[in-house]
């Protein structure tokens, strides 16, 4: 009998978790703001942004012409934002946590 206890037991806690978890994910109320950088501080040059969820590359979000980029309302996970300026490349990963406002700096120099 203690063992069909503890193994109910168990088994809610499980589906709790994985629960929750699945709620995690479908969760769109947080906010990134991406800063291309110089010497730690806004670069307020022009750079080109691409960044894409890496587990889903093929929805991406693209902008030109800002040293700056805010994402609104994005799924949580790990996403990679890919910069470019005056011919370079500059890549760096992040992750995006459920109900947050998060800020990525990514050096250009």
């Amino acid at each position: 009998m203690k063992n069909i206890t503890k193994l109910l037991t168990t088994t809610a806690l499980l589906m709790g978790f994985s629960g929750a978890c699945a709620a995690w994910a479908d969760n769109t109320s947080s906010e990134v703001r991406l800063v291309a950088t110089i010497d730690n501080s806004p670069a307020f040059k022009p750079v080109t942004w691409e960044i894409y969820r890496v587990d889903d590359p093929t929805k991406r979000y693209e902008r030109a012409r800002r040293h700056s980029f805010t994402l609104k309302s994005i799924t949580p996970g790990r996403y990679r934002a890919i910069v470019r300026r005056d011919g370079a490349v500059h890549k760096r990963d992040f992750y995006v946590m459920a109900d947050t406002t998060s800020r990525v700096n990514v050096p250009v120099d």
